[in-house]
C-alpha cells in the first residue's frame, strides 16, 4: 500500500502534463505556472487574490461592513483598507500601466459584491453571502486499489446561491488559452467538495477580471463530466509502478554516482552497498576502503550538502558494517495516524499505554510502552516547526484510541493553549486542560498523592504493578498520564518553583511506573538551564525532533544529529536500545476530535 499527498494545482497540472507528472513521480517538485494576463506579472495575479482574500475577510467579520451596499462604498473600504498601499507601491515603482489594470479588477470585484448582496432578499450579514471556512477542503482521500492519494486545496471563495445551495468560485484574471486548466481545476474542486461534504448541491462559477467581470457558469453535472474525463484516467498512474521504480532508480543510481564522486575527490574512497526508503528520507549504506576513517567521511557532510544540493548537511553516522548517509527527500510522504494504528506491529501489541512514535528508517513501526522501564516515561524536544505538537496529538490519539475512560485517564498542561485548546470536553481528563503554567504544580502534587494512594492499594492486594492487576482482571485504577507541553515556562518562573517541579518529577518518575502514572514533558529550549541532569535522568525514553544546535541534541540523547533532522517530524529516538530515526504520524485536526470524543 502506498500513500501520496498532491495538491490541486499540482494534481491538475498532472492532468495536463504528462512530462510533469513523470517527474512528480520521480520524487522531483517540478513548478506550477501561474497565468495572467499580457504584459501583467503573475505576481499580481497573486495580489488580486490576496486583497481579494483579506477584503472579504474583513466584510465577514466586521459587523460595521454590514452596512456596505452599493459598488462605490465598497471599492471606497477596498481602497482605504487594503488597496491604498499596494496600489501607491506599483506607482512609485513605476508600473502605472499595472497599478491601473489592478486598479479596475478591484472595482469591478466591489461592483460584483454589490450584485450578490442584491440577490439575498433578507440580507444582514456578509456571512449570509460567504460560507464559513468550515468547508475547508483539505486530505480528501482517494482510494486507488489499495492505495490512497490525499488531496488538499484552497478555494477562492465558497458562496451561497439561491437557486443551486452553494457556489464554487475561482477567480482569473484572464481567459483564452487557459480556460482548460481553469475548467479542469474547478472540476477538482468540486469533486473535493462532494467528497467532503456530500448531499449538498453546488454549481461552479469562474470569474474573469479583465479587467471587467466576465463569469462562467458550470454546473455540477458538466464539472463531474470534466472530472471523470480528465483526472480520473490519471489517479491510477500516480500509482504507477514501473513509472514509480523507473524514476526512482535514475535519480537514486544518479545521488549514488554523485555521493561516491564527491568523497573521491577529497581522497576518501567508498562502495556504494545498497539504500532503503524511509518516509522523510533516503539512506544511503556504503563501506570506506581500507584506511579510511568513519570519523572523516562525517566530516564531509558540509561538502555533500554542496555537491547534492540538499537544504542541510545530511545526517552521517556508523553502522553494523557501513556509514549510513541520510539524503531528505524533496517531497516527504506523510505518515497518517489513522493507517499506523491498524499495522499489526501496533495494533497487536496489548499494553494499554503504548503508542507508536513514528515509522523508522527501516519502514517499521516504533512502537514505545509506558510500562516498560525503558520507556515509563517521555522526554519530548522540538524547536518551532520539528513537528512536536503534531507527535503530542498522535501520541494522544493512540493512547485513548486503545482505551475507555475507565482504563485511562488524562492531565493536559498546555501554557501555549495552542496544541490541545480545542480538547478542553475530552471525557478522558481528570480537569479541563491547564492553561497557567502555576498549576501544573499543584496538578503533580495531586499525581504524587495519588501514586502513593495506588502502592498502598497495590500492597495490599499485592501486585507487583498496575499491569499485574489488570491481567487479573483488575480495572478500577485506570492508567494515569500527564502530558506538560511546554515545561520550561515553569522551570523559568522562579527558583522554588523549579526546585518543587524537580522534586515532584523525580518522585513521579521513580515510582511512577508501577503505579501506572506516566510523564509526558516536552520543550523547544532543550537547554541545561531547561534540561536539568535531574529531569534527564528521570525520563527515559528520549524523543529529539529538530533541534538548534549540536549542544541541544547532546542534552537530549548525549549525541549530536538531532540539528541536521529536517522537521515536520523527522526524529531521533532513544528507547533504551541505541539512537533510531523515525517519521512521526499526522493526525488532522478533525481526526483527532472525533478520536478523542469516541
Amino acid at each position: 500500500m502506498a500513500i501520496k499527498q498532491i495538491n490541486v494545482t499540482q494534481l491538475k497540472y498532472a492532468c495536463l502534463d504528462a512530462e510533469w507528472r513523470e517527474q512528480w513521480l520521480r520524487g522531483e517538485n517540478p513548478p506550477t505556472k501561474i497565468f495572467a494576463p499580457t504584459g501583467i506579472s503573475p505576481a499580481y495575479g497573486t495580489l488580486f487574490h490576496k486583497l481579494a482574500e483579506d477584503y472579504t475577510g474583513w466584510l465577514v467579520t466586521s459587523e460595521e461592513a454590514a452596512t456596505l451596499a452599493d459598488a462605490d462604498s465598497l471599492w471606497h473600504e477596498m481602497y482605504e483598507r487594503f488597496a491604498e498601499t499596494k496600489l501607491t507601491e506599483l506607482l512609485e515603482a513605476g508600473k502605472i500601466e499595472p497599478a491601473s489594470h489592478m486598479g479596475e479588477c478591484l472595482k469591478a470585484f466591489c461592483g460584483q459584491l454589490s450584485a450578490l448582496r442584491g440577490r439575498i432578499p433578507d440580507f444582514k450579514l456578509w456571512q449570509d453571502l460567504y460560507v464559513d471556512m468550515e468547508f475547508s477542503i483539505q486530505d480528501v482521500r482517494f482510494d486507488i486499489g489499495d492505495n490512497h492519494l490525499f488531496v488538499s486545496g484552497q478555494l477562492d471563495a465558497l458562496r451561497t446561491h439561491p437557486e443551486h445551495g452553494l457556489e464554487i468560485v475561482d477567480y482569473k484574471l484572464s481567459r483564452g488559452e487557459n480556460m482548460k486548466h481553469d475548467l479542469l481545476q474547478l472540476a477538482i474542486y468540486s469533486k473535493l467538495l462532494s467528497l467532503s461534504k456530500p448531499g449538498l448541491g453546488f454549481h461552479g462559477l469562474l470569474e474573469y477580471y479583465e479587467p471587467h467581470l466576465h463569469e462562467v457558469a458550470v454546473s455540477d453535472k458538466e464539472l463531474e463530466s470534466i472530472f471523470q474525463e480528465l483526472v480520473q484516467p490519471v489517479l491510477s498512474e500516480l500509482f504507477e509502478e514501473s513509472q514509480i521504480r523507473r524514476g526512482k532508480s535514475e535519480s537514486d543510481n544518479y545521488l549514488s554516482e554523485k555521493i561516491r564522486k564527491c568523497y573521491e575527490s577529497f581522497r576518501l574512497r567508498v562502495q556504494m552497498i545498497d539504500k532503503s526508503e524511509a518516509p522523510q528520507l533516503v539512506r544511503y549504506r556504503v563501506r570506506p576502503d581500507p584506511g579510511v576513517k568513519v570519523a572523516s567521511l562525517g566530516n564531509r557532510a558540509e561538502d555533500l550538502q554542496v555537491a547534492l544540493s540538499l537544504p542541510q548537511p545530511p545526517l552521517i553516522g556508523p553502522a553494523q558494517g557501513c556509514v549510513t548517509i541520510d539524503i531528505p527527500k524533496e517531497k516527504p510522504d506523510t505518515v497518517f495516524w489513522q493507517n499506523i494504528v491498524k499495522n499489526p506491529a501496533y495494533a497487536e501489541n496489548k499494553s494499554l499505554v503504548s503508542f507508536p512514535v513514528g515509522i523508522g528508517v527501516d519502514n517499521q513501526v516504533i512502537v514505545a510502552d509506558f510500562t516498560d522501564p525503558n520507556m515509563c516515561h517521555a522526554l519530548v524536544a522540538g524547536t518551532s516547526g520539528s513537528g512536536k505538537s503534531e507527535f503530542l496529538k498522535s501520541l494522544l490519539a493512540s493512547l485513548i484510541a486503545k482505551n475507555q475512560t475507565n482504563t485511562l485517564k488524562l492531565s493536559i498542561i498546555d501554557p501555549k493553549i495552542l496544541t490541545f485548546g480545542s480538547l478542553s470536553d475530552c471525557a478522558y481528563l481528570t480537569e479541563p486542560v491547564i492553561n497557567n503554567v502555576i498549576e501544573a504544580v499543584p496538578c503533580l502534587r495531586s499525581a504524587v498523592e495519588e501514586m502513593e494512594e495506588r502502592y498502598r492499594e497495590l500492597g495490599r492486594e499485592g501486585f507487583e504493578d498496575l499491569t499485574k492487576r489488570f491481567q487479573a482482571g483488575k480495572s478500577d485504577i485506570p492508567f494515569y498520564v500527564i502530558i506538560f507541553d511546554e515545561f520550561a515556562d515553569l522551570i523559568l518562573a522562579g527558583k522554588e518553583e523549579k526546585k518543587e517541579f524537580e522534586t515532584l518529577v523525580s518522585r513521579l518518575a521513580a515510582k511512577g511506573r508501577a503505579a501506572g502514572i506516566h510523564l509526558v514533558l516536552t520543550t523547544q529550549r532543550p537547554d541545561s538551564k531547561i534540561v536539568t541532569g535531574i529531569i534527564k535522568a528521570n525520563l527515559p525514553l528520549k524523543i529529539c525532533l529538530r533541534v538548534t544546535t549540536s549542544r541541544n541534541s547532546q542534552i537530549i540523547l548525549d549525541e549530536k544529529g538531532g540539528e541536521s533532522l529536517m522537521g515536520r517530524g523527522d526524529l531521533l529516538c532513544d528507547r533504551g536500545k541505541g539512537i533510531e530515526r523515525g517519521q512521526s504520524l499526522y493526525i488532522p485536526q478533525e481526526e483527532l476530535k472525533m478520536a478523542v470524543s469516541q
